[in-house]
This record gives structure tokens, C-alpha cells and sequence, in this order.
């Protein structure tokens, strides 16, 4: 697979000179909705609360259930240990049990949008890439209106990042979560059910933005310390994050071979792309390069030869 980056000319020289990718926060995305979407609704929440309380209970009770006692995060074992010492001491109230628990939380997706905003969202790293360099809303809004470049790739990263998560973005004109909220009630954050939690926030876009065919690749600086205090008589979640990186974005090494080609915009000029081919030799890098021109009114990219821009 080719990857492609839209991108400056500006920005196209420092790839260059540099031989790295720079990986942001979403913080520094144009779409402030980004990584704004939970992975379940309250109603959700509050339906996989009375399964939960349910499903731990007939197993207090010793009825068989279909899940996995062992694997239950310690938190479900120890209120299943609780459930079996009331109803051993004939104290065991599920009305009681089930109205605690739904009023623990008052706004599950309100506390989850914070998680991500005040402990993630500023230590997350990604790389927004397409497969198509012929994408005419690509051109107009990340090409910098045809005077900037499309870069091809055959790789995007020297040493793979450490928890890499990768794939095609999914659009969606009315997100609707894959994150299983009973499973994570039970079980916890397991790397599974992580996964598609990162699916649901990560790789996830509405379905305005499905124009740019994104493949989007993640991955997170040091997560420092992250806190989460919770008032139980206002019901509301605080979450603090520390011992962060105050930037918002890591530039992540390539090798010069990863440059395949360099697609330049209809509106770059002859002088501009001899500059980038000098850069290019300079820095001892072979590739192609092409222009974008129109053609009868059709956008089509022809290959450059030197005596085309020299």
C-alpha cells in the first residue's frame, strides 16, 4: 500500500531535511470534534448496570452464568464476595444494591469525555494519511490549494511506536459505539475490549469528513500520572493528568528510501519544484516526481522529467 500526505511545500522541505513525519494531538486537528465521541450512551451505561448487578448476583447466589468468574476484574469479585456474605447474614436488598449503583455515576459519558480530554487527549500521536493522490477536496484543503504537494510513502515510521494501533478510519453519519459496556463492567479494560474502545474514539469520524479516506495511525506518549477523584454527593468525576510532555506532537524518524514520489499541485511553480529536486539530491534521495494539471477541466498528473522544470 502507498500512503499519501497532503502537505506544504514548506512542510514537504522539512520531511525532507529532516527525514521524519510529525505526529500530533488532536488537539492541533481542524475538526474540534475529534476524539470528542464516547463508546456508549448512558442509557447504555445505565442498562448494562441492572445486567451487571443481575449477572453478579445469580452467581453470589451459585446460579451458573455464561461468563468467566475468573477473569472478572477485582472489583466485581470482591462485590460478589459482598453480595454472598449479605445474603448469608440475610441482609441482601437487590432493590437497595441496584439504586446504589446507578446513582454512583451521574454522567458516564460526561466523565468519559473528560478521561480523554483532561488525561489523553494531549499525549495522543497521530498520522493522517490516504491512499489517493488524486483526491480533489485533498488538494483544496491539506494540498494548500494545489501550491503544496502530495507525498508518497512506502513505509511511514523507522522503528514501529510502541502500541501502534492502525486502520482505516470508519464514518458514520450516527456514531453508533462497538464498545460493549457489560463487558467493561465486568472484565475491566482488557486489551480487547481497549481495542475497540480505540476503535470507537480513535478511529471513528462523522460522516462529514468521509472525503478524506483516512488511514490514521496511533500511538501515545508517556501517560505520566492520572488521577480520577469522585465526589459522592455531587456525583461528579474529576480527572487531573501530571508528569505529562507540555508538546503536542513527536516527530518520528524515516528512512529517505520511505519517499517514493512527490506529486506537486497545478499551482506550484517551475522554480519551486527545482528547488525541491535540488533538496532532493542534496539529500541523496531518488524518487519520482509529477505535476497536477488540468486537462480539458479533468485534474490529472503527468510525470516530470528534469527538462520540465530545470
Amino acid at each position: 500500500m502507498s500512503y499519501y500526505k497532503y502537505t506544504t511545500l514548506n512542510t514537504t522541505k522539512l520531511i525532507i531535511e529532516n527525514k521524519s513525519l510529525r505526529w500530533s494531538s488532536p488537539l492541533k486537528f481542524n475538526d474540534i470534534e475529534e476524539c470528542q465521541f464516547v463508546p456508549y450512551t448512558k442509557e447504555s451505561y445505565d442498562e448494562a448496570i441492572k445486567k451487571y448487578l443481575e449477572i453478579i448476583t445469580k452467581i453470589a447466589k451459585g446460579v451458573k452464568v455464561d461468563y468467566d468468574y475468573n477473569k472478572f476484574k477485582p472489583i466485581t469479585q470482591m462485590l460478589i464476595g459482598m453480595i454472598q456474605l449479605s445474603i448469608n447474614q440475610g441482609t441482601f436488598d437487590p432493590s437497595n444494591l441496584a439504586e446504589q449503583s446507578l446513582n454512583t455515576i451521574s454522567n458516564p459519558e460526561a466523565d468519559y469525555r473528560d478521561y480523554i480530554n483532561n488525561g489523553l487527549i494531549k499525549i495522543f500521536r497521530i498520522l493522517c494519511v490516504t491512499n489517493k493522490y488524486n483526491n480533489k477536496l485533498m488538494w483544496a484543503h491539506y494540498g494548500d490549494q494545489h501550491y503544496g504537494c502530495a507525498i508518497e510513502f512506502s513505509e511511514l515510521y523507522l522503528n514501529k511506536p510502541f502500541n501502534l494501533k492502525e486502520g482505516f478510519v470508519e464514518y458514520h453519519e450516527n456514531l453508533n459505539p462497538k464498545t460493549n459496556s457489560l463487558e467493561l463492567l465486568l472484565y475491566g479494560e482488557t486489551q480487547e475490549i481497549r481495542d475497540v474502545m480505540i476503535q470507537d474514539v480513535i478511529f471513528s469520524k462523522k460522516a462529514d469528513w468521509k472525503y478524506e479516506e483516512e488511514y490514521r495511525l496511533l500511538f501515545s506518549e508517556n501517560f505520566g500520572e492520572i488521577k480520577a477523584e469522585t465526589d459522592f454527593e455531587t456525583k461528579k468525576t474529576t480527572i487531573t493528568a501530571s508528569k505529562q510532555t507540555d508538546k503536542l506532537f513527536t516527530d518520528v524518524p524515516i528512512s529517505k528510501d520511505f519517499i517514493k514520489s512527490i506529486s506537486f499541485g497545478t499551482r506550484v511553480k517551475d522554480e519551486e519544484i527545482t528547488n525541491i529536486q535540488n533538496q532532493l539530491n542534496d539529500n541523496n534521495i531518488d524518487c519520482e516526481l509529477y505535476k497536477m494539471i488540468l486537462n480539458e477541466g479533468s485534474l490529472e498528473r503527468i510525470k516530470l522529467t528534469k527538462k520540465d522544470y530545470s
